[in-house]
């Protein structure tokens, strides 16, 4: 099924890791905070960083609730290379290694396939307060947000010093600017380009392929201050492209994931939109994922929960 602009998902979500309830903890079928999450589309296992338990963690979302198996950290908080301090950016290269971002310790690390909590990582590089990450598989360049840099950098292949893909011109509202950014998305499948949640401008930026400091971006959804409106968001988190170049946003304070149509100017709630733990609410999602039936997979941080909205109409 290909996604279109009458696509639906069911209002209810399932709760397919962690607490249905919302409940914080650090057991194998816990989360405590849960933001960055990647699909293994081919083994249908979801990969979750584990925010406030300083690890990363698999499962299986073939058969929920599943226990849980920890790929990385797990050994308190920390900056040695089996240590997290925080968690945020995950996703696998195309190679199947582990790469993670680390705000706490202002760094990018890398994991060999098949790690565990006693796995050592490798140094990528450093990055000031480095948040959500994304891979472009094809090239496998890895792009990660800083949060105080107001900018996206750029690890050509994988390796080498970081060069900046977008912003870096300071805190700012001009389009080679950035404003505490968030979340990323390369879009290497259709629209060969890069998408930015600019948080402090309230807006999602979109950059042209082979971008840098210097690049221009487009403001393609928000822009219009903070706030629950039809084209306004606040605080928004991730962002993810389809086939038909349709923008889905995590919408963090608004507790909402919102569908902004290419050339729109404003967008539609496909699910949330109220706060609490109901099977109908989130509370400050942060990462959202389509799995391969197209089912909405939403990192619900202050829920301590990973919920699936299934895709109801085509």
């Amino acid at each position: 099924c290909t996604l279109s602009s009458q696509s639906t998902w069911s209002q209810t979500a399932t709760t397919i890791f962690g607490s249905q309830a919302g409940t914080a903890g650090s057991s194998l079928s816990l989360l405590s905070q849960p933001i960055g999450m990647y699909y293994d589309e081919p083994n249908n296992m979801l990969i979750v960083s584990d925010y406030g338990n300083q690890r990363i963690l698999q499962f299986s979302i073939n058969y929920p609730p599943s226990v849980a198996t920890v790929i990385a950290g797990g050994n308190g908080y920390g900056c040695s290379l089996n240590q997290f301090m925080a968690t945020v950016g995950v996703a696998l290269d195309s190679s199947g290694q582990l790469y993670a971002s680390d705000p706490g310790c202002f760094r990018v690390v890398r994991f060999p396939s098949g790690s565990n909590s006693t796995t050592s990582s490798t140094l990528i590089g450093s990055v000031a307060s480095a948040e959500q990450l994304s891979i472009d598989t094809l090239t496998d360049d890895i792009y990660v947000v800083s949060y105080s840099d107001n900018a996206v950098y750029k690890f050509v292949g994988g390796s080498g010093s970081p060069v900046i893909a977008a912003g870096g011109n300071g805190n700012g509202n001009a389009l080679n600017q950035l404003s505490s950014p968030n979340g990323v998305y390369y879009d290497y499948l259709y629209t060969s380009s890069l998408y930015v949640t600019d948080n402090g401008n309230y807006r999602i930026m979109k950059f042209s392929s082979g971008s840098t400091s210097t690049t221009y971006g487009t403001v393609v959804a928000g822009g219009n201050g903070a706030g629950s409106g039809k084209n306004q968001f606040s605080n928004p988190r991730s962002i993810l492209v389809d086939s038909s170049g349709t923008l889905y946003i995590a919408d963090g304070d608004n507790n909402r994931v919102q569908r902004w149509l290419q050339n729109a100017s404003s967008g539609t709630t496909i699910v949330g939109g109220t706060k609490g733990t109901a099977s109908n609410q989130l509370h400050f999602p942060e990462q959202i994922l389509f799995d391969k039936y197209n089912n909405l997979l939403v990192s619900d941080r202050s829920n301590n929960r990973i919920q699936l909205f299934k895709l109801t109409t085509c």
